[in-house]
């Protein structure tokens, strides 16, 4: 049977039916057997059907789906790289209207990592919610033996009202990444570290969520919430 590692590139594909015969007997075979790689096929068909229903409408014009199709090859990837002040609603509109990937522009825009990341945040935190702190010791040690990943997760000082509620393994365009899930004075905030990626330090605003981007030892950390940019910046600062 495929490892977990093995199925990572597979899922998403296998989510929007794109896999062979073949693949998709493997991902099955897979899924049955390992809970967490099934719970996040789960989220991302949940994740899925939530922006179909409660974005798709209404559809987006027949000559807006014209220009989709034209930046596109025929695997479905952007081949078109957009100014960084329109990729966020370009961002939303591809992934709304289906059969286009932005996973190849994260390279290039951290409007679009900040946006997939953004879009992730809020899914999580509605199929995962949680209040109740949890012990950032015990959150690494239960996520290296799940994943064979070991990480650190940051911990705020306490006057920052920054609680840890759980640490998750998520996906962007830049591949796997650890999610660590935070709540500042009651609200989601999130911090996903990205192994092996160096991003230049920046801060944007997509989908109503700040995000601050920075990179520290060969990793690039994401910190997202609807906090104001000024107060995510001084979180960033402590979580380093």
């Amino acid at each position: 049977m495929p490892s977990c590692r093995d199925i990572d590139s597979l899922v998403t594909a296998y989510v929007d039916g794109e896999v062979t015969p073949g693949q998709q007997a493997a991902v099955d075979a897979h899924l049955q057997a390992c809970p967490p790689c099934r719970q996040r096929a789960e989220a991302e068909i949940a994740a899925r059907q939530t922006l179909r229903s409660h974005v798709c409408r209404p559809c987006a014009p027949e000559q807006l789906r014209r220009r989709c199709s034209k930046v596109a090859t025929p695997m479905g990837r952007l081949t078109t790289v957009y100014p960084p002040s329109q990729l966020s609603m370009f961002a939303a509109v591809v992934m709304i209207l289906g059969g286009v990937s932005v996973y190849g522009l994260t390279r290039t825009s951290s409007t679009v990592l900040a946006a997939q990341l953004a879009l992730d945040h809020v899914k999580c935190f509605a199929l995962h919610d949680s209040a109740t702190p949890v012990e950032a010791a015990a959150s690494e040690a239960r996520f290296a033996e799940t994943y064979g990943w070991r990480m650190h997760v940051p911990v705020a000082p306490a006057a920052d009202a920054l609680q840890l509620v759980g640490v998750r393994r998520c996906f962007c365009g830049e591949g796997p990444a650890v999610h660590v899930m935070y709540r500042h004075l009651g609200e989601p905030v999130s911090l996903y570290v990205l192994p092996n990626v160096t991003r230049p330090a920046a801060s944007t605003e997509v989908f109503g969520h700040d995000a601050v981007i920075w990179s520290r030892q060969n990793n690039t950390y994401v910190l997202v919430g609807r906090e104001s940019g000024a107060v995510l910046q001084h979180l960033a600062m402590d979580l380093n």
